[in-house]
């Protein structure tokens, strides 16, 4: 498949739907061509800090149940791909059914081939999922306390991308355009007064993007690119603590490059300039460098590496102000035997809050085993750990999850 085509598609289900990654030899085919796929996962686990506390406060502990069946319908005609998934994810608690969750997740995602030099791709996401008791607008025990079910939110994603260059042109321009939308569900109207300004409400919001790419192969194998990005982010109600808006123009100026030697290493690194400015005048601009890499590495054709890292300022899910954040995440899989490999993982985020004096120094590491019993079955079990220091003290916590699981694809 076309590398870029399959890029298009395959994206949004990758970022949206992690258990939605059929193998190409699973599926049903239909009278009419169309690649049926039956998904299945489930997973036990044990949580020994349910809502994220911090040493101050007693955690929670409980088992957790979670079932997530899905389907995924595919079609590949005269270079057209169409592709359509669904995923339903249900949790249960056993010692705690206020986290009970229940989360629904469809993607399409589409590419025409107009001619060898054009093609359009047009991608929708619908999201509802939940934030748990500790992340997000719950985050700190004054919030994680009291909460008596996860924050619940809807997103709507839309983008379409025009692809101009043939395959093995010199070089290729990738433009898009894109709306997002999201919406909390719950805990929209808090009515203490310490609270009300912590409603959900004043965290919709609806974005406008753009971006243009341009890409100039230098060799086999390899791109320069140079990229402009633009998003306008407009949220629904003022700033509950000013009354201003809090709405924003986001830009991305970028250089970099893009790699892929087949069966070897893959990978996107782009640098630049990030501004980001608000509607309102008195609140704090930010202007500065920014950068995001993406690397696959398989040295031995058994073994793989990932590493994502990236610097950016963006929106907080708290306070009113930028986050001036940077992340490593990276990974290493490794087939042991034929049928039974390891996965360990670290994951670490800086973030720093630019209107408060508030930093967390998040840690998550991961190490979880598999095994493949067939082609469409295998089972897992591992551990994830996470630790937030946080210089304000309700938001630093530790928390263990053990848990084994299975996925099925049909």
């Amino acid at each position: 498949m076309n590398i870029l085509k399959k890029t298009l598609i395959t994206g949004v289900i990758l970022s949206s739907c992690p258990a939605v990654i059929a193998n190409e030899s699973e599926g049903h085919i239909t009278e009419l061509g169309f690649k049926v796929t039956p998904l299945f996962e489930a997973k036990l686990e044990h949580n020994d800090n349910i809502g994220r506390y911090s040493s101050s406060q007693q955690p929670d502990s409980s088992s957790i149940l979670e079932v997530k069946p899905g389907l995924m319908l595919e079609s590949d005609r005269n270079g057209n791909l169409y592709q359509v998934a669904y995923q339903i994810a249900s949790g249960r608690y056993f010692d705690s059914h206020d986290d009970d969750y229940l989360d629904h997740r469809f993607t399409t995602n589409n590419f025409i081939q107009i001619s060898q030099r054009n093609g359009i791709g047009f991608n929708y996401t619908y999201l509802q999922l939940h934030e748990e008791r500790g992340t997000g607008i719950l985050a700190g025990d004054q919030l994680s306390t009291i909460a008596n079910e996860p924050a619940v939110y809807a997103l709507h994603n839309t983008s379409i991308t025009h692809v101009y260059g043939a395959k093995r042109a010199k070089g290729r321009i990738e433009s898009n355009l894109r709306y997002e939308k999201k919406t909390y569900k719950n805990y929209r109207d808090l009515t203490t007064e310490k609270l009300q300004p912590l409603s959900t409400k004043f965290n919709d919001y609806d974005e406008f993007g753009g971006a243009v790419a341009f890409y100039y192969d230098i060799k086999p194998a390899t791109d320069l690119l140079f990229e402009i990005d633009l998003a306008e982010r407009n949220y629904q109600l003022n700033d509950p603590f000013s009354n201003k808006s809090q709405d924003d123009l986001n830009a991305y100026y970028l250089v970099g490059t893009k790699w892929d030697i087949t069966g070897k290493t893959a990978g996107k690194l782009r640098f630049g300039l990030q501004n980001k400015k608000y509607k309102d005048h008195d609140r704090e601009d930010f202007s500065g460098f920014s950068w995001d890499l993406d690397f696959t590495w398989k040295p031995i054709n058994y073994s793989t590496i990932n590493v994502s890292a990236s610097q950016r300022a963006k929106n907080p899910d708290q306070g009113s102000n930028y986050i001036n954040e940077t992340r490593f995440d990276g990974s290493w899989q490794h087939y042991w035997l034929t049928h039974f490999y390891s996965n360990i993982s670290l994951n670490l985020v800086n973030d720093d809050y630019s209107s408060s004096n508030r930093k967390d120094d998040l840690l998550e590491t991961a190490l979880f085993f598999g095994y493949e019993l067939r082609d469409y079955a295998e089972i897992t079990a591992g551990w994830r750990y996470e630790n937030n220091d946080s210089s304000i003290a309700v938001n630093s916590y530790q928390q263990n999850v053990f848990y084994l699981a299975t996925n099925l694809i049909f």
